[in-house]
């Protein structure tokens, strides 16, 4: 599965997983969340911007999760700091969630 950014046409890639335990840590987990735009519906995608590195949303009574920071795939590592890191908490307001392959798409795009 990929997000699609109609935006800045981006893949994002998805990955299934379970519903992520927000209640009640005992690690000082602090939880927040960015709503957007999925597939025409808003969504709440849930983030835990203490010590996580993937934003949690559900669709259709499935979970899913994908990197919020992100780097452009033409870019090199140390090209990273120079503004290259895409923010998928501040970029991406409207998406799409679409099947597929993230490598194959993203050659399309």
């Amino acid at each position: 599965m990929m997000l699609y950014d109609i935006k800045n046409r981006l893949y994002y890639k998805v990955l299934n997983t379970s519903e992520p335990k927000m209640g009640g840590s005992h690690q000082g987990r602090t939880w927040g969340y960015v709503p957007k735009k999925l597939n025409g519906k808003t969504v709440k995608f849930w983030f835990d911007y203490t010590w996580g590195r993937y934003m949690y949303f559900q669709h259709d009574d499935k979970w899913y999760r994908v990197q919020y920071l992100q780097s452009n795939y033409k870019k090199s590592n140390h090209d990273v700091f120079n503004g290259v890191l895409i923010n998928l908490v501040i970029d991406g307001q409207d998406l799409k969630l679409v099947r597929g392959n993230h490598e194959k798409k993203r050659l399309l795009a």
